[in-house]
């Protein structure tokens, strides 16, 4: 059975993953010339991170489910964010 800081650890790393991909591809598809190479960087950085929780996740049952949990609640709430946005937006 998985840990619980091992998974509150996890759980760290994985939102500030989820957290660098949303931000790189923002800035690296928005950004000027200079801006669109530190979204490039988010965008290795989180990659990165998200392959090493994953990679741990790959051992425990336990924490794959609470990984996959995890990030169903995230960006449940991002979509939940973006569309409150897109309201206020339209009217």
């Amino acid at each position: 059975m998985a840990d619980t800081t091992e998974i509150a650890i996890s759980m760290l790393i994985m939102g500030s993953a989820l957290s660098m991909l949303l931000m790189g591809l923002l800035i690296s598809y928005y950004g000027s010339s200079k801006t669109r190479n530190v979204g490039f960087l988010f965008l290795i950085i989180g990659a990165a991170l998200a392959y090493y929780v994953t990679s741990m996740a790959y051992e425990n049952v336990v924490f794959m489910n609470s990984m996959l949990a995890f990030i169903g609640g995230m960006l449940g709430g991002i979509i939940g964010i973006v569309i409150f946005l897109v309201a206020i937006i339209k009217s």
